[in-house]
């Protein structure tokens, strides 16, 4: 049986493995496992963050989801709550990945589209462990994080997807009711597709 719930901070580990098994060649990923402990950490203490794991019978983690209460300016205030976690992190990658940073500063300040006014929640991560896929487990957690925003009164949520090669997680968001707002280009050269809900 899968249990649904809040993670501690301390697990931020366990799901930044989760994170690397699932996203392999994925720029966040690339980052390393410092970089994501910091980052999920840093949104399990978050106000404005909603933070879920699925967590299987041996009380390991399997999956999670993880997005903000308000889209607009989300990043920039968890990375200012967190200025020396992320200083530190930032130090290591300038180091080790110089280009790293250009590419993390450039998505950061991506000018929206001009319907979009950010008026939404957002997923920002979510994972599945290779092996429990099938079991409904994404499902779940999506679900979990609508009823989380629903009990906050908020109306729509969005989610972002990529363009090319991607048409069974595309079908699956649609079969829970996300409809494409619009696609857009990540830096250096990423096609995205934006979703968008109304709750």
């Amino acid at each position: 049986m899968i249990i649904y719930r809040k993670p501690k901070v301390i697990e931020a580990e366990e799901i930044a493995a989760v994170h690397l098994k699932t996203f392999k060649n994925f720029f966040l990923s690339s980052l390393g496992k410092s970089f994501l402990i910091t980052y999920y950490k840093s949104c399990i203490k978050s106000k404005d963050a909603i933070s879920i794991c699925a967590v299987d019978e041996e009380n390991k983690i399997v999956g999670f989801c993880f997005g903000s209460l308000s889209s607009v300016g989300f990043h920039k205030k968890l990375i200012l709550n967190n200025i020396p976690a992320f200083t530190l992190q930032a130090l290591g990658i300038f180091f080790s990945k110089p280009k790293a940073i250009i590419r993390l500063l450039k998505n950061l300040k991506k000018e929206a589209h001009p319907e979009d006014n950010g008026d939404y929640a957002e997923v920002l991560s979510i994972g599945v462990l290779a092996k429990k896929k099938g079991l409904g487990i994404g499902k779940g957690l999506i679900l979990d994080f609508e009823k989380n925003i629903k009990n906050k009164e908020i109306k729509r949520i969005s989610l972002t997807t990529d363009y090319n090669s991607n048409s069974a997680v595309l079908k699956f968001y649609k079969s829970m009711g996300y409809e494409v707002f619009y696609d857009f280009v990540t830096y250096p050269d990423r096609k995205m597709f934006k979703l968008i809900k109304n709750i």
